[in-house]
């Protein structure tokens, strides 16, 4: 059973798991499933990381770094491929004079029933998260299962029952998260969190040094579901061009990094009002 879920398509995937814990909830929980998990990090691994630090140039640097972190951690928490996502979460850099608002969710990786390649699903995060708990407190939110009784807040997706966030850091100050999260309650092991630990330590290699932020500079602020976000991503690119045309009427140059971070900080103002009139509506 548990080689054929390898083999399911991502729309069979979520219905046969939720049937097969029904009627054998120890299948997918018994140390079988976990016996192929090695507890280290491969030192290959670390030398092809080494390697893309030292060697990348810097405008591939980012997207070769997250994509190797991504895929080795996938590969090595989820050998049986029982659904797996894991992402990372940065903070989103505030206007001049203001602290930070809110995470923003800039890629990742799956096995079914999520999609392999997860960049498209921007959304923005905030008090709300498990991310942002995270990140406030300094160290690891583990929620075991959507029946857990627990303080920290989760918005479940479609196929998760388990999720757990690592905060990314770099001396004391932190980028964002490591966010992880599988298709099976209790999935996280003591093993899984040892290495999603030293993969968030890691992935602060992805991050400059200046996205990097103390936590007397958070102030994470209630940002509103997915679902209503979504419009606001739409014509991203339409925004970003315009702030060029923008630039250029007012005769000065931007970068497309700097157009991108400006759409995004307004984007990032717009669902915080939206939130506010949601609350103000009930």
């Amino acid at each position: 059973m548990r080689t054929l879920l390898k083999f399911l398509s991502p729309e069979t995937y979520p219905v046969f798991l939720s049937l097969l814990s029904e009627d054998f909830p120890h299948l997918l929980q018994d140390e079988a499933v976990f016996e192929q998990i090695h507890p280290e990090l491969p030192s290959e691994f670390y030398a092809r990381v080494l390697s893309a630090y030292a060697l990348t140039p810097q405008p591939m640097y980012r997207q070769t770094q997250q994509d190797l972190v991504l895929q080795q951690a996938l590969e090595q928490l989820d050998p049986a491929r029982l659904g797996m996502s894991i992402s990372l979460v940065c903070c989103v850099p505030p206007r001049v004079g203001r602290k930070v608002r809110s995470l923003r969710e800039i890629g990742g990786l799956g096995t079914p029933p999520w999609k392999h390649d997860l960049e498209q699903k921007t959304i923005f995060l905030g008090a709300e998260s498990l991310v942002g708990i995270a990140i406030t407190r300094g160290h690891r939110v583990l929620v075991n299962s959507r029946e857990e009784h627990t303080f920290a807040p989760v918005h479940w997706t479609e196929y998760e029952q388990s999720a757990v966030a690592f905060p990314i850091c770099r001396y004391g100050r932190v980028a964002g998260c490591l966010l992880a999260a599988s298709a099976v309650p209790h999935y996280f092991t003591e093993v899984h969190l040892s290495l999603l630990e030293r993969y968030s330590h890691l992935a602060s290699l992805i991050f400059e040094p200046e996205e990097f932020f103390d936590l007397a500079d958070l102030d994470l602020q209630l940002l509103p579901e997915y679902e209503l976000q979504v419009p606001y991503f739409l014509d991203f690119n339409r925004r970003v061009s315009q702030k060029f045309t923008e630039a250029l009427a007012q005769g000065s140059h931007i970068s497309l990094q700097e157009a991108r971070l400006l759409v995004w900080q307004e984007i990032e103002e717009e669902l915080l009002q939206v939130f506010l009139r949601n609350a103000d509506g009930q």
